[in-house]
């Protein structure tokens, strides 16, 4: 497998307005595969959705995984690499006042809590960059925004669910069983649900308690990654939301009925596409 690098740009033919698009794109990097390092006079973001990024700031380096967004601001060197396939969209915001956009909205240079990468909202960002029509620029600018009030919230929130339709709240779980923070007390916090309605309810349409099938999720994660990889425990473990190797490989252990190691030695497979879950 190759790395791969869609992309659109916009370069406009207005660069004097204070803020505007200037680009969006969505790659994959695979080893030994890297981006130039160079001073860039725009603010940047990357999301990733799945695999992980090694970026330097400072002198440095910081591990960008699912679940969070790396921001270089306005006059900052872009220093990074994947660490394994890492899979990510990224947009560039320029102009004048685009590190006070970035400012205002509370978004730190370096890594921010984000949630799950919308990539509708890029693609639509992509679609709206084809064109050079103020309407379109516009369009793609309030998009962007978008985007940044979701880092700046902390990712992308669940909409109210009621008792009878728990499909979300399944899903959510299964693409941020890797959050180590992952619980039913965040859960219902994001829902503004009781806890114990939100228990009741997601018990009664699956059968498991939601913390039941936290772990369940997370160890399917675990025994993707054992079979598909050659990542160490000490790499698997956080991605499973777990920052003790030996704690995972006691749930582990316990869930699955076999030990890591015992359980890849017997499944170990390679992977269709290079990357992991989220």
């Amino acid at each position: 497998m190759k790395s791969s690098r869609s992309i659109c740009y916009y370069w406009g033919g207005d660069t004097k307005r204070n803020l505007f698009v200037r680009s969006y794109g969505e790659f994959i990097l695979i080893p030994p595969d890297r981006e130039d390092r160079v001073t860039r006079n725009f603010g940047e973001i990357f999301w990733p959705i799945d695999g992980h990024g090694l970026f330097t700031m400072a002198g440095k380096e910081y591990v960008l995984r699912p679940g969070y967004v790396w921001y270089y601001p306005p006059g900052m060197q872009h220093d990074f690499k994947p660490k394994n396939t890492f899979h990510y969209c990224w947009l560039t915001i320029a102009g004048e006042d685009s590190g006070k956009l970035f400012a205002m909205l509370d978004i730190q240079p370096g890594l921010n809590r984000a949630g799950i990468c919308p990539r509708d909202l890029f693609n639509r960002v992509g679609t709206d960059l084809n064109f050079l029509t103020k309407k379109h620029q516009l369009s793609a600018l309030a998009l962007a925004f978008k985007i940044l009030t979701l880092i700046a919230s902390g990712g992308r929130k669940m909409k109210a669910s009621t008792g009878h339709d728990m499909g979300e709240v399944k899903n959510y779980i299964d693409a941020n069983c890797g959050l180590p923070d992952l619980s039913v007390e965040q859960i219902a916090s994001e829902l503004n649900m009781h806890r114990v309605s939100l228990s009741r309810a997601f018990k009664k349409r699956y059968g498991v308690t939601i913390s039941d099938y936290i772990i369940s999720s997370r160890m399917k994660k675990a025994s993707y990654l054992l079979s598909t990889t050659a990542y160490p425990l000490n790499e698997i473990a956080p991605e499973c939301g777990m920052n003790s190797r030996h704690y995972f490989s006691k749930v582990f252990t316990q869930k699955i009925g076999f030990s890591p190691s015992e359980y890849r030695k017997l499944f170990r497979t390679e992977p269709s596409d290079g990357t992991i879950p989220s």
